[in-house]
């Protein structure tokens, strides 16, 4: 995409290539091998040649050697207009330190105010991601005592690289920000290259394998939801404990939400699909915004209908687990840690929330037939009912059908 505050490079698509035309430049730059051009402007002056190669890495090399030699050329220009002396080695902008640029990218995103509550247009989960990784930056930076932002940091970021013991998806994810970051730096002409773009993205990333679940290990699951609550000694509240979780394990199950989503399912997300016969879950999801549209099984409807109110919550409020009062960011903490102590009492190996919500195709649960998934004491006599099968764009990750 064409940014006229800034050099960068694109692929000139020849005749031949089928993104030839225009809307090429908007082209991921790994799906053709066309050759390299740059465009864009750099300290005012309009800049458009050809890098002669095919290779990113070396039109990556070749721009940077080009910013250097403008540079030079333009300090030259400076230096006679201004009638001798020495180049001014003060950039035209000055650069602030490394703590301060991270402060004002945050800034960007939102802040924390007094009580303690964020405001700002990215969602809180992104601003803390970028605050807890600049961190980490910032703290490097300290130690090495690199203190202002400069063009040369290539260097720097290597060895930031080497102190981070994260695994790949991990590390390509904070590779991202740091380029979202200079980025940043770049359009305030704090400095004029990338230098996050140098550091060597992960390549061949093997996904976790998906390990099915057991119909044993979803007994000790559902068993554990028995058990939950009440503490050392048994309290009574134990009952309303024990439905909010067996209700959430089994809305994991039927729907693969996220946790996010299913502490802040509204009441009125579920209704009856008169064409087939079946209950419904209509959603947007909390990250995203997709819309999900769910069948589920009767139980599952039962199961929520039995739900007493929140805690603190009218006899009237909206949402199934959530009393409205608290943040969602405190609801959704609560359940996280709910569902992970019930894997825990559970017994079973390697449990969790996102092996529960099926992500794939194959699914984490058991393929066996639908009606010996669940024990008696659960299913009864009652009939699943309804299609396992969704529609919408969280299709591929619902939950399996018996084979």
């Amino acid at each position: 995409m064409k940014r006229d505050s800034e050099l960068y490079p694109f692929r000139r698509h020849l005749r031949g290539c089928k993104y030839f035309g225009r809307g090429g430049r908007a082209v991921r730059l790994d799906k053709c091998k066309c050759p390299f051009h740059v465009d864009g402007k750099h300290r005012d002056e309009r800049v458009r040649k050809a890098l002669k190669t095919t290779s990113h890495q070396l039109a990556d090399n070749r721009l940077r050697e080009l910013i250097r030699k403008l540079d030079a050329r333009l300090d030259a220009q400076q230096h006679v207009a201004n009638a001798g002396g020495l180049p001014p080695n003060v950039p035209v902008r000055a650069r602030p330190m490394i703590s301060e640029a991270i402060d004002l990218f945050l800034a960007t995103h939102g802040e924390i105010d007094q009580d303690g509550k964020f405001h700002g247009d990215s969602e809180y989960n992104t601003y803390r991601k970028y605050r807890s990784s600049l961190r980490f930056l910032s703290a490097y930076c300290d130690e090495r005592r690199i203190v202002t932002l400069s063009d040369d940091m290539a260097d720097a970021l290597q060895g930031y690289r080497r102190t981070r013991c994260i695994g790949g998806v991990a590390w390509r994810t904070e590779r991202q920000l740091l380029i979202t970051f200079f980025g940043f730096c770049i359009k305030r002409k704090w400095i004029t290259t990338n230098p996050a773009r140098e550091l060597s993205a992960p390549r061949n990333l093997k996904p976790n394998e998906v390990v099915p679940y057991t119909i044993q290990e979803e007994c000790l699951i559902l068993a554990a939801c028995d058990q939950f609550g009440g503490g050392k000694y048994n309290r009574s509240g134990a009952a309303y404990e024990q439905l909010r979780v067996r209700a959430m394990v089994m809305l994991l199950r039927h729907t693969a939400l996220r946790i996010s989503d299913v502490a802040a399912l509204r009441k009125d997300a579920v209704s009856w699909d008169l064409e087939n016969a079946t209950w419904r879950i209509r959603v947007r999801t909390q990250k995203t915004g997709e819309p999900v549209h769910l069948p589920i099984p009767e139980t599952l409807k039962l199961a929520l209908d039995a739900l007493p109110p929140p805690r603190g919550a009218a006899q009237d409020c909206p949402c199934y687990f959530w009393n409205g009062i608290t943040s969602r960011r405190a609801v959704v903490g609560i359940a996280e840690r709910t569902l992970a102590a019930v894997f825990k009492k559970s017994g079973v190996k390697n449990a969790h929330a996102h092996r529960t919500a099926i992500r794939s195709p194959r699914g984490c649960w058991s393929r066996a037939p639908r009606s010996s998934r669940w024990p008696t004491s659960w299913a009864t006599a009652r009939k699943w009912s309804g299609s396992t099968t969704a529609s919408g764009p969280r299709a591929g990750r619902t939950t399996s059908t018996g084979s």
